[in-house]
């Protein structure tokens, strides 16, 4: 007879995926896939549904109902044999290996992936948060969609943008279509602010002329190098004077969650997570970041879009996948310097923006509709 053997067994590994961005729904497409090793995935996210971002000016709109551009993060987690914790994580503690989640209590990890977007700036300037409507978490367009509605109810006031990035200036166009479906474009007045003396500077400028001209088309005014300094219910101050706003929407730029610096990570001048182009942390091997929340330590000026979450997506995934096999997760990958950005303007048409290059149609609007719901059928349930 056989001396009995020893069992050896092996715990798996915990996989936690802070947030559910875009890059992470790549990541759980992989785990359902099996192109991850077996390992315990739990998300962390008090977000109940994902907004895909290229649709929320279309819904805001009419171009789209809800239910046709969110994810339900509960069915997402499932299809992946996973296990959703219902809060949005605050802190990382390194030493114990363990997020921090907003009620207190603490989810330990063997690896952790950082997906949780990123905050618009100025959220502390006086009466902001009480009274303007942050164009993120992109779920917050529901708000944007009442008070809207409520404006066009009157029949009278001002609505006002701040920010006129590429999403300040498709939620602007939107707004405006939508009040001119329910008012006939008249009573309520859409205004759009920037600090900078032109929208989308950064898309060069055909696009911006391409945009101004639209703008005027849709009567809405643009004012540029403005700096807002605080809301109220009925209006902004800007630079010691006010103008009349009943309704605020702030699409300011991207700025970092605070608890991003405090986790002693190496991070941008942001407050942005530095990765490597593995999407590994600068500071622990462990930790991965994609998304908003990333900074690529050798391509620090890409900007915070949703197109480059989208394509970390994958990578994040291979990367992941590496270092549950303990293989050395190692990759050359830099994102390109040019995407196509298509700007809906709110009339069944868009702004196709390529470096210096930018044409409008009804057929831009249709590519744009075609890659936005193409994204979407990926992760539908049935795939």
């Amino acid at each position: 007879m056989h001396p009995p053997q020893e069992v050896v067994s092996f715990a798996m590994q915990r996989l936690v995926l802070g947030g559910l961005g875009h890059s992470h729904l790549f990541v759980l497409e992989a785990v359902r896939q099996g192109r991850l090793p077996p390992c315990e995935v739990v998300v962390c996210t008090g977000e109940p549904e994902h907004s895909y971002s290229g649709m929320v000016p279309g819904w805001i709109g009419g171009d789209y109902r809800r239910d046709e551009l969110i994810l339900s993060v509960a069915d997402q987690v499932a299809r992946a044999g996973g296990r959703l914790v219902p809060h949005h994580v605050v802190g990382l503690d390194r030493a114990q290996r363990e997020v921090i989640l907003a009620d207190g209590a603490r989810q330990q990890y063997d690896m952790c992936s950082i997906a949780t977007g990123s905050v618009p700036t100025g959220l502390d300037l006086p009466g902001v948060r009480a009274h303007a409507i942050p164009l993120k978490p992109l779920g917050r367009a529901a708000e944007i969609i009442a008070a809207i509605d409520r404006r066009a109810l009157v029949g009278s006031g001002h609505v006002a943008v701040v920010g006129a990035g590429a999403a300040g200036v498709e939620v602007a166009f939107n707004i405006a279509r939508r009040l001119r479906c329910t008012t006939g474009g008249r009573g309520v007045h859409v205004t759009l602010l920037s600090n900078e003396a032109r929208p989308v500077p950064e898309r060069g400028e055909a696009t911006m002329r391409r945009v101004e001209r639209a703008l005027a088309r849709h009567r809405i005014t643009f004012r540029g190098s403005v700096l807002v300094n605080g809301v109220s219910a009925t209006e902004l101050t800007v630079a010691g004077s006010s103008l009349p706003s009943d309704c605020t929407v702030w699409a300011t730029g991207a700025t970092a969650p605070e608890w991003l610096a405090e986790t002693g990570l190496p991070t941008d001048e942001r407050g942005f997570l530095l990765v490597n182009p593995a999407l590994q942390s600068m500071g622990d091997a462990a930790v991965f970041a994609a998304g908003d929340a990333a900074t690529l330590t050798d391509a620090r000026d890409t900007p915070k879009a949703g197109v480059y979450a989208v394509r970390m997506g994958p990578r994040l995934a291979g990367s992941l996948a590496k270092r549950l096999r303990g293989v050395a997760v190692e990759s050359t990958w830099r994102p390109q310097r040019r995407f196509l950005a298509l700007l809906s303007t709110g009339d069944e048409r868009a702004i196709a923006s390529w470096g210096p290059f930018a044409a409008e149609g009804r057929w831009a609007m249709t590519l744009k509709d075609w890659i936005d719901r193409r994204f979407l059928a990926r992760f539908r349930v049935g795939r």
